[in-house]
């Protein structure tokens, strides 16, 4: 098997930590073993395929992402499936959540081909 890319075990990472806050409040206080145990595999799944990606992206970046992504997430399904509040308040608190990682990965990005531009001039 080739190597996963590292955004993919983000991804995966970010959805096993939303799944393992949603079963946060089906446990109803750690009140009921199931999803308890489901909390516990979930961020121990998550928080293992956190640690590999960081192995090949910045921690600033994916710490961001991953919890920029897992807020709105979770905020969604609060509002889908709990009937969460949703006004303008929330919309805009969202907006600058996504806003934020947007410009995270930006100036991270601009950081990066810096280093690259710098290091393909050393090998030249």
């Amino acid at each position: 098997m080739g190597r996963v890319h590292p955004y993919a075990l983000l991804s995966v990472s970010i959805i096993l930590e939303v799944f393992g806050t949603t079963m946060m409040k089906l446990s109803e206080g750690f009140s009921v073993p199931l999803f308890t145990a489901l909390i516990l595999a979930g961020y121990l799944v998550s928080f293992t395929l956190l640690t590999f990606t960081l192995k090949h992206l910045p921690l600033g970046l994916v710490y961001g992402i991953w919890g920029g992504v897992g807020t709105v997430l979770t905020a969604a399904i609060g509002i889908i499936a709990w009937g969460d509040p949703f006004n303008v308040i929330t919309c805009v608190g969202i907006a600058l959540v996504v806003g934020g990682v947007v410009l995270l990965n930006q100036g991270t990005q601009e950081l990066e081909d810096a280093r690259e531009a710098a290091k393909d001039a050393q090998q030249a």
